[in-house]
């Protein structure tokens, strides 16, 4: 049903096929890819006395010291060093220098070693690379387990990071994974609670990357812990998708719907001029934004309950006499009774509402 409010002026990334992993430049990758480097230090008979999320500390077995920071190691590049006798310069700082200079080793027997500790002798480059993957996602869940609150940094370099460990979840809920990867979903989150959630990074108008929302995947979560934003992010400057939906407003209306799967339904079906306000209202903040592109005009097109009908109201106060204005409201229901949202509706119906806004 369509009401006129007001007229006025105004992928994982593919895997590289190879065959066994029998050259030694390949060999020598797998090993420094998959080695977990606490365990390395511990298996060469060194005491940590120091365990950080960045790096161990403790006395270089090397050459018999018992000064406890003397002998560090970084977690995240696999590197080493003794600072009080320097044996890291004798046959390198890397994970093969540390076990020849403990074990009195060649190389090869470095090697050995290294694919014995690993379990990486004889595998496959395509088995090689999965089980990197699983390393890095057992240290990222390990590493965020204990925050409630965000993953650690929001920005381009950490979301690509985040990205390879999405769920299926959304794909269960009927979208494909192009769409997906067009809205950069990523995942691999588990908070305090135990609770698994993917990613979806939000944006401003200016493509900047601003917030994560951070969705319970478990079919049980509860309504009210299904979605997180990260902490000091206020939605009064961004719609959701303005980013990508600006470039078409000089000649189509800007759909406004609530949530980010709204959008996504709608790009599934070519319609790309929609933007989420993340609520169930826009805030004045959005409303600015709405004056700024929305030169034809704007159409609510809300949830199909009480709080989407308040809010309609409220988003029609605030841009009555500034916008051409529309709302389509839902009518149809689920076998409970209850009001659908648009990312609820069939393909059919979800176009007869939107056949003249596409």
């Amino acid at each position: 049903m369509t009401v006129q409010m007001t007229v006025c002026t105004p992928s994982t990334p593919a895997v590289k096929q190879r065959g066994k992993v029998d050259g030694l430049k390949e060999r020598v990758q797998a090993v420094k890819q998959l080695i977990d480097i606490t365990f390395l230090v511990e298996s060469l008979g060194f005491k940590v006395d120091s365990d950080s999320n960045k790096e161990l500390r403790g006395a270089c077995i090397i050459h018999g010291g018992d000064n406890t920071t003397s002998f560090r190691v970084n977690k995240e590049l696999n590197t080493w060093v003794c600072f009080s006798h320097k044996c890291h310069e004798i046959h390198g700082n890397d994970v093969f220098g540390l076990v020849i200079s403990v074990n009195e080793c060649s190389f090869m027997q470095a090697l050995d070693y290294l694919e014995d500790l690993t379990g990486s002798k004889g595998l496959t480059g395509e088995k090689s690379a999965q089980f990197r993957m699983n390393k890095e996602k057992t240290n990222f869940v390990t590493s965020n387990c204990n925050n409630n609150e965000k993953p650690s940094v929001v920005d381009e370099k950490k979301l690509q990071f985040y990205k390879p460990f999405r769920s299926f979840s959304f794909v269960e809920d009927g979208f494909s994974t192009e769409t997906l990867d067009y809205f950069e979903i990523a995942g691999g989150y588990t908070d305090i609670e135990g609770n698994l959630r993917d990613i979806i990074p939000i944006r401003n108008h200016t493509d900047e990357l601003v917030a994560y929302s951070l969705r319970d995947i478990r079919r049980s979560g509860t309504i009210y812990k299904k979605y997180k934003l990260t902490p000091g992010f206020t939605k009064d400057s961004v719609l959701y998708n303005l980013n990508k939906a600006k470039v078409l407003l000089n000649e189509k209306i800007l759909i406004v719907v609530e949530g980010f799967k709204s959008v996504w339904k709608l790009h599934e079906l070519g319609i790309d001029n929609s933007v989420a306000c993340m609520g169930s209202s826009i805030t004045m903040g959005q409303a600015s934004l709405l004056y700024t592109y929305a030169s034809k005009g704007v159409v609510f097109f809300f949830d199909n309950d009480y709080a989407g009908a308040c809010g309609l109201g409220r988003s029609y106060d605030l841009v009555q006499g500034k916008l051409t204005t529309y709302a389509e409201v839902i009518t149809e229901l689920d076998g409970d009774g209850k009001g659908l949202d648009p990312a609820d509706l069939t393909d059919e119906q979800l176009l007869h509402y939107m056949e003249d806004y596409k």
